[in-house]
């Protein structure tokens, strides 16, 4: 554990916890489970290494009103994420077209409070995410009182961050401005926490830089684990994105031959068409859709194998940490991957790789050979795959020692450099 020299502002976008069903609730869409996690981890680990010396100020990332959300106003109330239980989450209008300015000109005073109190400590502001909101609040914080380091945890690239296919020219005309806002501000920013190694180079980081991939909870402790009665379960959650290769796993599954098997798909996204047809066409392969994050570890915890078809065949995958991974992993489930060019060596000794480099036939048959290899194997053989893969992300990857490189690279111990 540091000092408490380090007086730090966690600026985020994360569900407190006594709110997220009423969050959950009100959410007509989809919400940022995987950012809502691992903005979980990342405080509790910085306030663990830093003797509760973490305060929160927050702005939920949520959808619009009325199509993806059921209320129009946010409002602003306290909250005890951290131990020092000074944790603000600041409402705004949440209308489509208002609610970027409406949420920046509401934590401005929030952060002009903070950055100027007097506390006689190093200060140090960490934002998630890689949004202008945020990178503006951080020059902004810097401009107040130039002592303070600003650091910016970048989880996607902000040009992968938000699809424009089937939207409005207004719509791309505000992304790409937003995105040329990012890129002048990140010119200013002390330092970064990256997903991978990649980023670096992509977004021309010349300072001090961090990388923590993701961090591995111990959520499923308390998940019950589901009798399956011999049926051999496939599991997939997440985005239902065609480029994911979902439709490849749908593919590569219906080869399998056999009663017994099972290829269960939750989420929501592009393909759900046709997965709703092939549910149809073979019974073997059921839909969920979007489930509730604990009925969703209750899957991940029961199943035979987890999966994530995403090919290694686009630039996107070097700058991505499936966040997928991490938490399969956590579950003790066995994981069936590709080798992703954003995921580490380290972490491909506790999964079955598919091999698509010397398959040359598509993806599809890619998946289906790592399949039939994989059930072929003896069921302890996978179960002390996935019980290794378990120990390595909690002992490895946890709050704590993940966290920890963070605080490390505020005090630039260790802080790696272009």
């Amino acid at each position: 554990m540091f000092n408490d020299a380090l007086d730090i502002l966690f600026l985020g976008s994360l569900f407190p916890k006594e709110r997220e069903r009423e969050i959950l609730n009100d959410s007509i869409t989809g919400i940022q489970n995987a950012s809502n996690v691992l903005q979980q981890g990342l405080v509790s680990g910085l306030d663990a290494n830093c003797s509760g010396q973490v305060h929160i100020i927050n702005s939920l990332h949520i959808g619009s009103y009325p199509k993806h959300y059921k209320k129009a106003i946010v409002k602003t109330y306290r909250f005890a994420q951290t131990s020092s239980g000074d944790d603000i989450n600041v409402g705004f209008i949440n209308l489509k077209g208002i609610k970027h300015y409406s949420r920046y000109m509401a934590l401005k005073p929030h952060v002009r409070k903070w950055a100027l109190k007097k506390t006689g400590k190093k200060k140090a502001m960490i934002a998630y995410a890689a949004s202008a909101t945020f990178t503006k609040l951080l020059l902004f914080a810097k401009h107040l009182n130039p002592d303070i380091i600003t650091c910016l945890v970048v989880a996607d690239l902000p040009e992968y961050m938000s699809s424009s296919q089937g939207r409005s020219i207004l719509f791309k005309l505000f992304v790409d401005s937003e995105n040329r806002r990012i890129a002048r501000d990140i010119k200013h920013i002390d330092r970064f926490v990256l997903v991978t190694e990649q980023m670096k180079d992509a977004m021309q980081i010349s300072v001090p830089y961090t990388v923590v991939e993701g961090i591995a909870t111990d959520v499923f402790e308390s998940v019950e684990d589901v009798v399956t009665d011999g049926i051999k379960t496939i599991l997939y959650t997440g985005s239902l994105t065609e480029k994911y290769g979902i439709i490849d796993l749908v593919k590569a599954f219906e080869h399998l031959a056999g009663d017994n098997y099972r290829l269960i798909i939750c989420g929501e996204g592009e393909t759900e068409e046709y997965i709703r047809q092939a549910c149809v066409s073979n019974p073997r392969i059921i839909f969920k859709g979007l489930m509730r994050r604990n009925e969703v570890l209750e899957l991940q915890k029961s199943a035979t194998i987890l999966i994530n078809p995403r090919p290694n065949n686009e630039g996107f995958t070097k700058y991505s940490f499936p966040s997928k991974i991490m938490e399969y992993m956590s579950s003790g489930t066995p994981v069936i991957s590709y080798k992703l060019d954003g995921i580490p060596q380290e972490y491909f000794q506790y999964m079955f790789t598919i091999d698509d480099e010397k398959s040359g036939d598509g993806f599809e048959n890619a998946i289906y050979r790592k399949l039939m290899d994989v059930f072929a194997k003896p069921s302890e053989e996978l179960s002390e795959m996935g019980k290794h893969a378990r120990a390595f992300v909690l002992k490895e990857k946890n709050d704590v020692s993940q966290s920890k490189k963070i605080v490390s690279l505020l005090f630039e111990t260790n802080a790696k450099h272009t």
